[in-house]
């Protein structure tokens, strides 16, 4: 868990914003900022996974998901729903029934819908924490202070931006480094020998 306060500290001392008195950025427009960073490392590195198993039926024919923004693997009485659609149907084989948040199956039976999905909480005030690894901290700063600085303020701002999307890169590779370290079933290390 990565604590907002932490995250947006980071941030001003980067911009040299830490005076109280004269910010140039409000706590709503890093929170909004830090949002939009949360959504596009978790879209990209497919983060925040959960499952959960609901019984479908005629009294309650969805599976409601806030924020949903994948799909992993779904299914339903122990079997793999293969297809995905967003079309109801009458007959046929079993899909996936996507409805925004909603999820279901078609055509419609009852029975138990598992799904493996990943999505994310917007963060609304700087006390809240952000559910990610400790190793984001860093992308989820570069990635605000990019956005923030997309906010035309001065001209030093391009050499800037230049400057935290090469940092931005460097932290996405450490964290892609750690996800497959975590997950990846085929980690093959080559040694470097030093003369």
């Amino acid at each position: 868990m990565l604590e907002v306060s932490e995250i947006l500290g980071k941030v001003r001392a980067r911009l040299n914003d830490s005076c109280t008195d004269n910010r140039m950025f409000s706590d709503s427009v890093l929170i909004d900022s830090l949002n939009q960073a949360i959504l596009n490392i978790t879209l990209e590195f497919r983060l925040n996974r959960q499952l959960v198993r609901q019984v479908l039926d005629a009294e309650n024919p969805f599976l409601n998901i806030h924020n949903l923004l994948g799909i992993e693997s779904a299914k339903f009485n122990a079997k793999e729903l293969e297809e995905r659609t967003s079309i109801m149907k009458d007959n046929g084989a079993l899909e996936l029934f996507i409805l925004g948040d909603k999820l279901s199956v078609t055509p419609f039976e009852d029975g138990e819908l598992e799904v493996v999905y990943f999505n994310y909480d917007e963060i609304s005030n700087i006390l809240e924490s952000v559910s990610m690894p400790r190793v984001c901290l860093e992308a989820l700063v570069y990635s605000v202070l990019i956005n923030i600085l997309e906010i035309p303020t001065n001209e030093v701002n391009y050499n800037l931006m230049a400057n935290y999307k090469q940092l931005l890169k460097l932290a996405k590779n450490n964290l892609a480094n750690y996800l497959n370290a975590m997950y990846s079933k085929n980690i093959h290390f080559s040694k470097v020998v030093r003369i």
